[in-house]
């Protein structure tokens, strides 16, 4: 089975990149799988509310108290050795 990249418009595809060769001209037999995207204007709106965010806490600092932001990180995300594996 090989995977093709396509735009669905009502019960039409249109191939964005390579197009799947067909040996005759009878229907070929597909499974499409709808993936969910945000638009990109939600998209840009959320990077540019997060930028605003990350700004404000820089302007205030908020984490110059941090010493080792590695270990300051691991300590908040509780890092442990998983079975089966060496640290």
């Amino acid at each position: 089975m090989r995977s093709y990249r396509a735009l669905l418009h009502g019960d039409r595809l249109e191939w964005i990149e390579e197009v799947p060769e067909s040996q005759t001209d009878a229907p070929l037999p597909v499974h499409v799988t709808v993936l969910e995207q945000e638009l990109p204007a939600e998209t840009d709106a959320r990077g540019l509310a997060m930028a605003a965010i990350l700004e404000e806490l820089a302007k205030h600092r908020a984490f110059s108290a941090i010493d080792d932001p590695v270990k300051w990180q691991r300590a908040l995300r509780r890092d442990r050795v998983l079975p089966e594996r060496k640290e």
